[in-house]
């Protein structure tokens, strides 16, 4: 006899993709005219009203004031933050994660430091109530589940929140 009380399933009241990718491939699973959205926060190919970003996105980093302290604009050319103001991306995230919890699924990012600075915002905020990694199963039955937890410890200021949000590996799977 089983004395179990199923957990009900909640469904969140949005869904959000959030493509660091350049191509339109997370669309393909979203049904239209559905309350799922994306953003493309580095860009679009081929759609000049939200141009490719590529640069740098650490500005936790020790020699990001060095930079600064050059006062030279062409240092700056390509930071991430100041490219993502050409569209209202950045905004739209913020409000997203502003307006309720959320928790973050990654599917094919390492989390490295190249999106540091966003990343940090998006894992220390106080609606991040989790982050999922999906990793990579090998032909060998290695994984890449703690490469990809290295990595988002490093986007972390506060390691106790770290600790605290990221699922263990036991409830996490490969992405397939």
């Amino acid at each position: 006899m089983n004395d179990r009380v199923p957990i009900p399933i909640r469904r969140p009241n949005n869904i959000l993709f959030f493509n660091f990718n350049y191509t339109t491939i997370p669309n393909q699973y979203i049904i239209k005219d559905s309350d799922v959205n994306s953003i493309h926060i580095h860009g679009e190919l081929n759609n000049p009203k939200n141009p490719i970003i590529f640069g740098y996105g650490d500005e936790l980093a020790e020699d990001y004031k060095q930079i600064e302290n050059l006062n030279d604009n062409e240092y700056l050319k390509n930071v991430k933050s100041i490219r993502y103001l050409d569209t209202d991306n950045y905004r739209r995230i913020l409000s997203f994660i502003e307006s309720e919890s959320y928790q973050i699924f990654i599917m094919g990012h390492s989390c490295g430091n190249s999106d540091r600075t966003l990343l940090n915002t998006l894992f220390e905020h106080k609606n991040c109530v989790s982050i999922k990694p999906f990793y990579h199963l090998r032909e060998d039955s290695t994984d890449n589940y703690n490469e990809i937890v290295q990595n988002i410890s490093r986007n972390f200021t506060n390691k106790a929140a770290m600790r605290e949000r990221v699922v263990n590996k036991t409830y996490c799977e490969p992405l397939t």
